[in-house]
């Protein structure tokens, strides 16, 4: 867009008059056809924004949609020059660059600044200093030194707040000149940081609040990057503990990613902004949920069987089959409309179908009813899903990605293209690396800056991510995909699981001694290098389960005298680290004589647990080797050896662990049971089940 068209709809955004091709045309000086082009190119790119589209009323006026005002934080950001700022504009702005300055300002470099004169900017001082008062701040005055806001923290970043969501014109403006392109890499950050943990905490916010989170959230990482830290004792946290759960999850997340300390008190203070701007958290944990799961672990395990293709380390493929269940058995009937187009799909694959329908008592016996064609078309559909992505994995194409934004939006954009495209990411590079790529061997470039030179075929789109651009990236893939099985030529692809598979038995035959503290540190160094997921607790949302049962969590020939023991003293470590209230045990044991024995989830093995409401601080697991194995009525599956307490905080976030947890108990190529059962000491169990995850995972 041209500088006309980005005045003209900052003109359309902000007027209260009616403005018509005519008017627009004789103040721009050009004709009412240039004005029409332009509303076309406008419109344009409202759509590629998501907004509404602008109109035409009686007498050519522009009739503007209910979000245009919108528009104003999408624009490209212009300069001061770009348009005259009102008085009132001034005075506020004024305000903001002597909140956020971290020296004095003069008043010839606020004039400076909006291309007015020094006395302007004096005969606004009073307003100035009016504005900065309603806020609850004041403007302190320094001879030979300049002018700056002083006051509360907590009232400034309020004052801040109510600037970037009332005046996004000018906050656009703002952003530009204060943070540039840190200040646009944490506005990135702050989103797809937050989205997630509204996916793990099932939390709800509307976009007005998303928007009203994710601006405090912008303005805290850019005061706490300039030094002003909020204190512990400052705020007064939220009273509801899932807000102050939340706070806390998101605070070191934007820490990490964002490149900056943030203080003690900013966890309390957001969780007074998330109280206000109407967050609530959906997350609920049912006893049924690891019941479902387990069904589901247990349904695609005889589908693979039938089928001939092992679908059984498809972790998405248990995800997404778990919550189809759990919603599918909460009603009496299907409540899934029938679309032709999906049962052709169905119908295309019968041996899929077939097998499906041959495994439906597993469904049925648990849910007590019977299984209907439609709901039995939509659980086809995530086996035939499985194989879909099964078949696109074997040709996965190797992509390297170029960002300019630094290491934590890098890493951010990595993730986000991995969750939604089935792609293999060797690299993360500079743009000006980008000649030297054929080095790296990649089938395609995806580019988040505008490339020169690349002898790779590529595809770029900026940030942040358009569902067009999502799109044209998935365009790219399938036509790219189309042309080429992947770069092969002879080169093994081993990823950096691959490379552990290879190097750790070496390691493992020639280390003696500090062995295992070599393995774990080169473990990161490779998937470091792969830029893979690090397997280290803070680098990610959902933890693994050998990051649940480290040694300090796996206790060895523990003696019980019967099941409600066991299941005592498999919870009672978690007590004693302060994972759980002690009432959490007398739940789980209620829980177990009321339901029966559910909790043996395989040969031998037990995983009592209860809803987090029952008293669970955080997420754990302990897991016991009981000296003499007990009964609990599970018919074929007592005595029950091993005895393993989970204590969830949701439905899902202990779901990879669970998942990888049944995986090696119904794999017995991995003979996890055998080497549970050699352990000598806890380090030795902990060592057994890391390993066999990685296995699992690779």
């Amino acid at each position: 867009m041209n500088e006309r068209i980005v005045s003209i709809a900052q003109e359309l955004a902000r007027s209260d008059r009616e403005l018509s091709l005519e008017s627009l045309a004789s103040e721009y000086e050009v004709s009412s056809r240039t004005i029409r082009n332009d509303v076309k190119s406008l419109n344009r790119f409202l759509a590629e924004k998501g907004l509404g589209q602008l109109e035409y009323g009686p007498g050519g006026v522009v009739i503007v949609p209910a979000d245009f005002s919108r528009v104003l934080a999408a624009l490209p950001v212009q300069g001061f020059y770009s348009y005259k700022l009102s008085s009132d504009e001034r005075k506020t702005l004024a305000v903001v660059i002597m909140a956020i300055e971290p020296g004095y300002v003069t008043l010839a470099g606020i004039a400076d600044r909006f291309s007015v004169s020094r006395s302007t900017v004096l005969n606004d001082l009073d307003g100035i200093k009016a504005v900065a008062r309603e806020a609850n701040l004041e403007v302190v005055s320094r001879p030979n030194r300049g002018l700056k806001v002083v006051g509360d923290e907590m009232a400034l970043r309020s004052f801040l707040l109510d600037f970037l969501l009332s005046k996004p014109a000018l906050a656009e403006q703002w952003v530009a000149v204060s943070a540039g392109k840190a200040g646009r890499a944490d506005e990135v950050t702050i989103e797809k940081i937050l989205n997630e943990q509204c996916r793990l905490h099932k939390a709800v916010l509307d976009d007005r609040s998303f928007n009203f989170v994710a601006r405090y959230l912008q303005i805290a990482v850019q005061r706490c990057r300039d030094g002003m830290r909020m204190k512990g004792d400052w705020v007064a946290p939220s009273a509801r503990q899932e807000v102050v759960s939340f706070a806390r999850d998101v605070i070191p997340l934007l820490a990490q990613y964002c490149g900056v300390g943030m203080g003690d008190g900013e966890a309390e203070s957001f969780s007074t902004i998330l109280e206000s701007s109407g967050f609530r958290s959906d997350a609920e944990f049912s006893i049924e949920d690891v019941q479902v799961q387990t069904v589901a672990r247990k349904f695609v395990q005889n589908v693979s069987l039938a089928c001939g293709v092992d679908l059984n380390g498809d972790y998405s493929l248990f995800e997404c089959l778990s919550n189809h269940l759990e919603t599918m058995f909460a009603s009496d009937a299907s409540r899934f409309p029938v679309n032709p187009v999906l049962r052709e799909v169905v119908t295309d694959q019968p041996q899929v179908l077939d097998a499906v329908k041959d495994n439906l008592p597993i469904l049925e016996a648990y849910s007590k009813r019977r299984v209907t064609e439609v709901e039995t078309i939509y659980v086809a559909l995530h086996i035939c899903a499985a194989l879909e992505r099964r078949k696109n994995r074997e040709r996965r194409l190797r992509v390297v990605v170029v960002c300019d934004e630094g290491v934590g939006t890098s890493r951010l954009v990595v993730e986000d293209l991995r969750g939604r495209f089935d792609i293999r990411v060797v690299k993360v590079i500079p743009a000006h690396e980008a000649p030297y790529l054929e080095s790296y061997r990649a089938d395609l470039v995806i580019s988040t800056v505008v490339l020169g030179e690349c002898p790779v075929d590529n595809v770029v789109a900026l940030l942040p991510f358009s569902d067009r651009d999502y799109e044209r990236i998935r365009e790219k893939i399938d036509e790219v995909r189309a042309f080429s099985d992947g770069v092969q030529d002879g080169y093994d692809e081993l990823g950096a699981q691959g490379l552990l598979d290879k190097i750790e038995p070496i390691l493992r035959r020639e280390l003696t001694g500090g062995g295992e503290r070599v393995i774990r540190e080169i473990r990161t160094e490779v998937r470091r290098y792969f830029h893979e997921a690090q397997h280290m607790e803070e680098e990610i949302l959902t933890p693994y389960l050998h990051q649940l049962l480290p040694p300090s969590h796996i206790q060895l020939d523990v003696e019980a005298a019967d099941w409600r023991d066991a299941v005592a003293k498999s919870a009672q470590p978690l007590v004693e680290m302060g994972y759980i209230e002690p009432r959490y045990i007398d739940a789980m044991i209620e829980n177990i004589v009321e339901h029966g024995p559910y909790v043996v989830l395989a040969p031998h093995f037990a995983i009592p647990h209860e809803t987090p409401e029952e008293g669970v601080y955080k997420m754990g697991m302990n897991l016991i080797r009981l000296k003499t194995p007990v009964k609990f009525d599970a018919d074929d599956h007592d005595p029950v050896e091993f005895v393993c307490t989970l204590a969830p905080v949701d439905h899902k976030s202990h779901l990879k662990a669970f998942f990888n947890l049944l995986s090696m108990l119904t794999k017995p190529e991995l003979n996890v049971f055998q080497e549970l059962r050699d352990a000598r000491v806890p380090e030795e169990a902990a060592i057994a089940i890391e390993t066999a995850e990685y296995q699992i995972i690779q």
